[in-house]
Protein backbone atom coordinates (compact mmCIF):
# COMPACT_ATOMS: atom_id res chain seq x y z
CA UNK A 1 0.00 0.00 0.00
CA UNK A 2 1.11 3.56 -0.62
CA UNK A 3 1.70 5.73 2.38
CA UNK A 4 -0.56 8.70 2.97
CA UNK A 5 2.28 11.10 2.15
CA UNK A 6 2.93 9.43 -1.20
CA UNK A 7 -0.77 9.43 -2.05
CA UNK A 8 -1.22 13.05 -0.99
CA UNK A 9 1.80 14.12 -3.00
CA UNK A 10 0.35 12.54 -6.11
CA UNK A 11 -2.87 14.48 -5.73
CA UNK A 12 -1.05 17.68 -4.88
CA UNK A 13 1.04 17.45 -8.02
CA UNK A 14 -2.04 17.42 -10.20
CA UNK A 15 -3.63 20.31 -8.34
CA UNK A 16 -0.54 22.48 -8.65
CA UNK A 17 -0.35 21.80 -12.34
CA UNK A 18 -4.01 22.72 -12.72
CA UNK A 19 -4.46 19.91 -15.18
CA UNK A 20 -3.41 16.37 -15.85
CA UNK A 21 0.32 15.97 -15.97
CA UNK A 22 2.08 15.38 -19.30
CA UNK A 23 2.25 11.75 -20.33
CA UNK A 24 5.68 10.80 -18.98
CA UNK A 25 6.48 13.72 -16.75
CA UNK A 26 5.77 12.14 -13.39
CA UNK A 27 7.31 8.71 -13.86
CA UNK A 28 10.82 7.49 -14.45
CA UNK A 29 11.58 5.91 -17.85
CA UNK A 30 9.81 2.60 -18.02
CA UNK A 31 11.89 -0.54 -17.59
CA UNK A 32 8.80 -2.67 -18.15
CA UNK A 33 8.29 -3.56 -21.78
CA UNK A 34 4.52 -3.79 -21.31
CA UNK A 35 4.02 -0.23 -20.10
CA UNK A 36 3.91 1.30 -23.58
CA UNK A 37 0.61 -0.24 -24.77
CA UNK A 38 -0.96 0.33 -21.35
CA UNK A 39 0.02 3.99 -21.38
CA UNK A 40 -1.07 4.41 -24.99
CA UNK A 41 -4.59 3.15 -24.25
CA UNK A 42 -4.98 5.02 -20.95
CA UNK A 43 -3.59 8.28 -22.27
CA UNK A 44 -5.75 8.24 -25.38
CA UNK A 45 -8.95 7.78 -23.40
CA UNK A 46 -8.03 10.39 -20.80
CA UNK A 47 -7.04 12.93 -23.46
CA UNK A 48 -10.49 12.68 -25.02
CA UNK A 49 -12.38 12.57 -21.71
CA UNK A 50 -10.67 15.04 -19.43
CA UNK A 51 -13.75 15.97 -17.41
CA UNK A 52 -14.82 13.54 -14.67
CA UNK A 53 -17.77 11.37 -15.68
CA UNK A 54 -20.57 9.86 -13.61
CA UNK A 55 -20.22 6.69 -11.56
CA UNK A 56 -22.25 4.33 -13.73
CA UNK A 57 -20.58 1.02 -14.58
CA UNK A 58 -19.42 2.16 -18.02
CA UNK A 59 -17.19 4.80 -16.47
CA UNK A 60 -16.34 2.87 -13.32
CA UNK A 61 -14.74 0.07 -15.35
CA UNK A 62 -12.43 2.55 -17.07
CA UNK A 63 -11.47 3.89 -13.65
CA UNK A 64 -10.69 0.34 -12.53
CA UNK A 65 -8.22 0.01 -15.40
CA UNK A 66 -6.84 3.49 -14.76
CA UNK A 67 -6.17 2.62 -11.11
CA UNK A 68 -4.39 -0.55 -12.20
CA UNK A 69 -2.28 1.50 -14.63
CA UNK A 70 -1.26 3.69 -11.69
CA UNK A 71 -0.32 0.68 -9.59
CA UNK A 72 1.93 -0.61 -12.37
CA UNK A 73 3.53 2.63 -13.53
CA UNK A 74 3.46 4.79 -10.42
CA UNK A 75 2.45 7.69 -12.68
CA UNK A 76 0.58 10.23 -10.55
CA UNK A 77 -1.63 11.42 -13.40
CA UNK A 78 -3.53 8.11 -13.38
CA UNK A 79 -4.21 8.35 -9.66
CA UNK A 80 -5.21 12.00 -10.04
CA UNK A 81 -7.68 11.12 -12.80
CA UNK A 82 -9.30 8.36 -10.74
CA UNK A 83 -9.45 10.52 -7.64
CA UNK A 84 -11.00 13.46 -9.50
CA UNK A 85 -13.69 11.05 -10.73
CA UNK A 86 -14.41 9.83 -7.19
CA UNK A 87 -14.51 13.39 -5.81
CA UNK A 88 -16.76 14.53 -8.66
CA UNK A 89 -19.20 11.78 -7.72
CA UNK A 90 -18.82 12.49 -3.99
CA UNK A 91 -17.77 8.85 -3.53
CA UNK A 92 -21.40 7.86 -4.11
CA UNK A 93 -22.92 5.05 -6.13
CA UNK A 94 -25.21 6.09 -8.98
CA UNK A 95 -28.94 6.24 -8.37
CA UNK A 96 -31.75 5.15 -10.63
CA UNK A 97 -29.79 2.37 -12.33
CA UNK A 98 -31.65 -0.84 -13.22
CA UNK A 99 -31.32 -3.96 -11.11
CA UNK A 100 -27.72 -4.31 -9.85
CA UNK A 101 -26.04 -2.36 -12.65
CA UNK A 102 -25.08 0.48 -10.31
CA UNK A 103 -22.86 -0.79 -7.47
CA UNK A 104 -19.73 -1.44 -9.60
CA UNK A 105 -18.29 1.87 -8.42
CA UNK A 106 -18.12 0.52 -4.87
CA UNK A 107 -15.17 -1.61 -5.95
CA UNK A 108 -13.29 1.32 -7.47
CA UNK A 109 -13.86 3.44 -4.36
CA UNK A 110 -12.46 0.58 -2.29
CA UNK A 111 -9.45 0.32 -4.62
CA UNK A 112 -8.69 4.01 -4.08
CA UNK A 113 -9.26 3.69 -0.35
CA UNK A 114 -6.82 0.78 -0.15
CA UNK A 115 -4.08 2.90 -1.69
CA UNK A 116 -4.11 5.01 1.47
CA UNK A 117 -4.81 3.28 4.80
CA UNK A 118 -5.44 6.66 6.45
CA UNK A 119 -7.96 7.76 3.85
CA UNK A 120 -11.25 8.83 5.50
CA UNK A 121 -13.71 5.99 5.93
CA UNK A 122 -16.44 8.34 4.74
CA UNK A 123 -15.16 7.81 1.22
CA UNK A 124 -16.33 4.20 1.22
CA UNK A 125 -19.37 4.82 3.40
CA UNK A 126 -21.79 4.61 0.49
CA UNK A 127 -20.19 1.36 -0.68
CA UNK A 128 -20.56 -0.04 2.83
CA UNK A 129 -24.17 1.16 3.04
CA UNK A 130 -24.96 -0.70 -0.19
CA UNK A 131 -23.44 -3.93 1.13
CA UNK A 132 -25.34 -3.56 4.38
CA UNK A 133 -28.65 -2.94 2.57
CA UNK A 134 -28.17 -5.94 0.32
CA UNK A 135 -27.18 -8.09 3.30
CA UNK A 136 -30.39 -7.14 5.10
CA UNK A 137 -32.40 -8.08 2.02
CA UNK A 138 -30.76 -11.49 1.99
CA UNK A 139 -31.40 -11.91 5.70
CA UNK A 140 -35.02 -11.09 4.96
CA UNK A 141 -35.22 -13.96 2.49
CA UNK A 142 -34.47 -12.26 -0.86
CA UNK A 143 -31.27 -13.53 -2.47
CA UNK A 144 -32.15 -13.42 -6.17
CA UNK A 145 -30.82 -9.98 -7.14
CA UNK A 146 -27.86 -11.44 -9.04
CA UNK A 147 -30.07 -13.22 -11.55
CA UNK A 148 -27.93 -12.32 -14.58
CA UNK A 149 -24.17 -12.57 -15.08
CA UNK A 150 -23.48 -8.83 -15.27
CA UNK A 151 -24.91 -8.40 -11.78
CA UNK A 152 -22.36 -10.74 -10.22
CA UNK A 153 -19.62 -8.27 -11.14
CA UNK A 154 -21.54 -5.00 -11.31
CA UNK A 155 -23.32 -5.89 -8.07
CA UNK A 156 -19.91 -5.66 -6.38
CA UNK A 157 -19.57 -9.20 -5.07
CA UNK A 158 -15.98 -8.49 -4.04
CA UNK A 159 -17.12 -5.60 -1.82
CA UNK A 160 -18.93 -8.07 0.45
CA UNK A 161 -15.68 -10.00 0.82
CA UNK A 162 -13.73 -6.78 1.46
CA UNK A 163 -15.98 -5.57 4.28
CA UNK A 164 -16.20 -9.11 5.66
CA UNK A 165 -17.90 -10.18 8.83
CA UNK A 166 -20.03 -13.28 9.08
CA UNK A 167 -23.29 -11.62 8.01
CA UNK A 168 -21.82 -9.98 4.90
CA UNK A 169 -19.97 -13.13 3.89
CA UNK A 170 -23.05 -15.25 4.40
CA UNK A 171 -25.10 -12.85 2.29
CA UNK A 172 -22.41 -12.87 -0.39
CA UNK A 173 -22.46 -16.66 -0.54
CA UNK A 174 -26.25 -16.75 -0.86
CA UNK A 175 -26.27 -14.01 -3.51
CA UNK A 176 -23.77 -15.98 -5.59
CA UNK A 177 -25.49 -19.31 -4.98
CA UNK A 178 -28.60 -18.02 -6.74
CA UNK A 179 -27.02 -17.48 -10.19
CA UNK A 180 -24.90 -20.58 -9.79
CA UNK A 181 -28.02 -22.69 -9.30
CA UNK A 182 -29.98 -20.98 -12.08
CA UNK A 183 -27.65 -19.90 -14.92
CA UNK A 184 -24.44 -21.91 -14.53
CA UNK A 185 -24.04 -24.54 -17.23
CA UNK A 186 -22.06 -27.10 -15.24
CA UNK A 187 -21.85 -29.43 -18.24
CA UNK A 188 -19.88 -26.85 -20.20
CA UNK A 189 -18.29 -24.99 -17.25
CA UNK A 190 -19.64 -21.70 -18.59
CA UNK A 191 -22.50 -19.37 -17.73
CA UNK A 192 -25.67 -18.41 -19.54
CA UNK A 193 -26.27 -14.69 -19.50
CA UNK A 194 -29.70 -15.06 -17.90
CA UNK A 195 -32.70 -17.38 -17.81
CA UNK A 196 -33.53 -16.75 -21.49
CA UNK A 197 -30.55 -18.82 -22.58
CA UNK A 198 -30.74 -21.72 -20.11
CA UNK A 199 -30.45 -25.05 -21.87
CA UNK A 200 -28.82 -23.60 -24.99
CA UNK A 201 -25.17 -23.83 -26.00
CA UNK A 202 -24.84 -20.05 -26.31
CA UNK A 203 -22.35 -18.61 -23.84
CA UNK A 204 -21.69 -14.90 -24.22
CA UNK A 205 -18.05 -13.87 -24.04
CA UNK A 206 -18.27 -10.74 -21.90
CA UNK A 207 -20.93 -12.39 -19.77
CA UNK A 208 -18.50 -15.10 -18.75
CA UNK A 209 -15.88 -12.39 -18.33
CA UNK A 210 -18.10 -10.73 -15.73
CA UNK A 211 -18.05 -13.94 -13.72
CA UNK A 212 -14.28 -14.33 -14.06
CA UNK A 213 -13.57 -10.78 -12.87
CA UNK A 214 -16.06 -11.04 -10.03
CA UNK A 215 -14.65 -14.30 -8.70
CA UNK A 216 -10.94 -13.50 -8.96
CA UNK A 217 -11.42 -10.19 -7.15
CA UNK A 218 -13.70 -11.75 -4.54
CA UNK A 219 -11.27 -14.60 -3.84
CA UNK A 220 -8.49 -12.05 -3.36
CA UNK A 221 -10.55 -10.34 -0.64
CA UNK A 222 -11.74 -13.47 1.16
CA UNK A 223 -10.11 -14.75 4.35
CA UNK A 224 -7.93 -17.79 3.67
CA UNK A 225 -10.20 -19.96 5.78
CA UNK A 226 -13.48 -18.89 4.19
CA UNK A 227 -15.75 -21.88 3.69
CA UNK A 228 -16.59 -20.96 0.10
CA UNK A 229 -13.16 -19.99 -1.16
CA UNK A 230 -12.18 -23.45 -2.42
CA UNK A 231 -15.46 -23.80 -4.29
CA UNK A 232 -15.03 -20.47 -6.06
CA UNK A 233 -11.52 -21.47 -7.06
CA UNK A 234 -12.76 -24.79 -8.43
CA UNK A 235 -15.39 -22.98 -10.52
CA UNK A 236 -12.73 -20.72 -11.99
CA UNK A 237 -10.39 -23.61 -12.70
CA UNK A 238 -13.15 -25.39 -14.62
CA UNK A 239 -14.00 -22.22 -16.53
CA UNK A 240 -10.37 -21.58 -17.44
CA UNK A 241 -9.93 -25.12 -18.71
CA UNK A 242 -12.93 -24.66 -20.98
CA UNK A 243 -11.81 -21.22 -22.12
CA UNK A 244 -8.34 -22.49 -22.91
CA UNK A 245 -9.89 -25.09 -25.21
CA UNK A 246 -11.84 -22.51 -27.22
CA UNK A 247 -9.25 -19.74 -27.47
CA UNK A 248 -8.84 -18.85 -31.13
CA UNK A 249 -5.53 -19.30 -32.94
CA UNK A 250 -5.00 -15.54 -32.97
CA UNK A 251 -5.20 -15.38 -29.17
CA UNK A 252 -8.68 -13.88 -28.80
CA UNK A 253 -12.17 -15.17 -28.03
CA UNK A 254 -15.27 -14.37 -30.06
CA UNK A 255 -18.57 -13.02 -28.73
CA UNK A 256 -20.14 -16.50 -28.85
CA UNK A 257 -17.57 -18.57 -26.99
CA UNK A 258 -18.76 -21.99 -28.18
CA UNK A 259 -19.63 -21.03 -31.77
CA UNK A 260 -16.86 -18.80 -33.14
CA UNK A 261 -18.03 -19.29 -36.70
CA UNK A 262 -21.40 -17.68 -35.89
CA UNK A 263 -19.80 -14.31 -35.16
CA UNK A 264 -16.16 -14.70 -36.15
CA UNK A 265 -14.96 -11.19 -35.34
CA UNK A 266 -12.62 -10.98 -32.34
CA UNK A 267 -14.13 -9.52 -29.17
CA UNK A 268 -11.75 -7.64 -26.90
CA UNK A 269 -13.77 -7.05 -23.71
CA UNK A 270 -14.29 -10.75 -23.00
CA UNK A 271 -10.73 -11.48 -24.07
CA UNK A 272 -9.46 -8.80 -21.68
CA UNK A 273 -11.44 -10.13 -18.72
CA UNK A 274 -10.26 -13.70 -19.32
CA UNK A 275 -6.66 -12.47 -19.57
CA UNK A 276 -7.05 -10.48 -16.38
CA UNK A 277 -8.56 -13.40 -14.49
CA UNK A 278 -6.10 -16.04 -15.66
CA UNK A 279 -3.12 -13.82 -14.92
CA UNK A 280 -4.40 -13.03 -11.42
CA UNK A 281 -5.10 -16.69 -10.74
CA UNK A 282 -1.58 -17.69 -11.83
CA UNK A 283 -0.08 -15.11 -9.49
CA UNK A 284 -2.34 -16.24 -6.64
CA UNK A 285 -1.18 -19.83 -7.11
CA UNK A 286 -4.42 -21.58 -7.96
CA UNK A 287 -3.83 -21.81 -11.71
CA UNK A 288 -0.90 -23.73 -13.18
CA UNK A 289 1.56 -21.36 -14.79
CA UNK A 290 3.04 -23.91 -17.20
CA UNK A 291 -0.41 -24.60 -18.60
CA UNK A 292 -1.97 -21.14 -18.61
CA UNK A 293 0.84 -18.62 -18.96
CA UNK A 294 1.01 -19.35 -22.73
CA UNK A 295 -2.75 -18.68 -22.92
CA UNK A 296 -2.30 -15.32 -21.17
CA UNK A 297 0.67 -14.38 -23.31
CA UNK A 298 -1.14 -15.23 -26.52
CA UNK A 299 -4.24 -13.29 -25.47
CA UNK A 300 -2.27 -10.24 -24.33
CA UNK A 301 -0.21 -10.43 -27.52
CA UNK A 302 -3.39 -10.11 -29.57
CA UNK A 303 -4.80 -7.36 -27.36
CA UNK A 304 -1.72 -5.14 -27.54
CA UNK A 305 -0.95 -5.66 -31.23
CA UNK A 306 -4.40 -6.06 -32.83
CA UNK A 307 -7.09 -4.71 -30.52
CA UNK A 308 -4.97 -1.67 -29.67
CA UNK A 309 -4.89 0.63 -32.68
CA UNK A 310 -1.92 2.82 -33.58
CA UNK A 311 -3.69 5.94 -32.27
CA UNK A 312 -4.36 4.40 -28.83
CA UNK A 313 -7.95 3.29 -29.46
CA UNK A 314 -8.83 -0.10 -27.98
CA UNK A 315 -10.97 -1.70 -30.67
CA UNK A 316 -13.09 -4.80 -31.20
CA UNK A 317 -15.23 -3.90 -28.17
CA UNK A 318 -18.78 -5.22 -28.36
CA UNK A 319 -21.23 -2.50 -27.38
CA UNK A 320 -23.56 -2.73 -24.37
CA UNK A 321 -25.13 -6.13 -24.87
CA UNK A 322 -26.69 -9.21 -23.37
CA UNK A 323 -25.91 -11.75 -26.09
CA UNK A 324 -23.46 -12.34 -28.93
CA UNK A 325 -25.56 -11.16 -31.88
CA UNK A 326 -25.68 -7.53 -30.81
CA UNK A 327 -23.35 -4.95 -32.40
CA UNK A 328 -22.21 -7.42 -35.03
CA UNK A 329 -19.95 -7.47 -36.92
CA UNK A 330 -17.62 -5.96 -34.33
CA UNK A 331 -15.33 -3.38 -35.90
CA UNK A 332 -11.58 -3.02 -35.28
CA UNK A 333 -12.33 0.56 -34.18
CA UNK A 334 -15.40 -0.21 -32.01
CA UNK A 335 -14.40 1.11 -28.60
CA UNK A 336 -15.79 2.18 -25.24
CA UNK A 337 -14.77 3.36 -21.79
CA UNK A 338 -15.40 -0.03 -20.20
CA UNK A 339 -13.59 -1.90 -22.97
CA UNK A 340 -10.56 0.33 -22.55
CA UNK A 341 -10.61 -0.20 -18.79
CA UNK A 342 -10.75 -3.97 -19.25
CA UNK A 343 -7.80 -3.77 -21.65
CA UNK A 344 -5.82 -1.91 -18.98
CA UNK A 345 -6.78 -4.49 -16.35
CA UNK A 346 -5.57 -7.30 -18.61
CA UNK A 347 -2.37 -5.53 -19.55
CA UNK A 348 -1.33 -4.78 -15.99
CA UNK A 349 -1.87 -8.36 -14.82
CA UNK A 350 -0.10 -9.75 -17.90
CA UNK A 351 2.77 -7.34 -17.23
CA UNK A 352 3.20 -8.72 -13.72
CA UNK A 353 4.02 -12.07 -15.32
CA UNK A 354 6.60 -10.49 -17.64
CA UNK A 355 10.30 -10.41 -16.68
CA UNK A 356 11.41 -6.86 -15.88
CA UNK A 357 7.92 -5.70 -14.90
CA UNK A 358 7.02 -5.06 -11.28
CA UNK A 359 4.03 -3.13 -10.02
CA UNK A 360 4.92 -0.02 -8.03
CA UNK A 361 1.94 -0.46 -5.69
Amino acid sequence: MASRSRWSLAIACSLVAGALLPTAASAAPAACSEEAPIRAAADHWIAGNAKPADSTWFNSLFIKGDIEAYKLTGDAKYLAYATSWAVHNKWKLPTGTPNLDGPEAAQEYIDLYQLDPKHPASDIADAKAYVDRETKKVEGGKSSDMSYVDAVRLGALSAFAYFGGSTNLDAMAKLFAYPESHIYDSKNSLWWRDSRWVGTTQHWSRGNGWIVAALVDTIANLPAGDAHRAHYISLLQAMFAKLKSVQQAGGYWTADVDHPSAYPAPESSGTSLYTYGMARAIQAGYLDSATYLPVVQKAWGWLKTKALQSNGVVGYVQGPSSHPSQYQPISPTATSNYGTGMFLMAGVEAAKLTPGCTARF
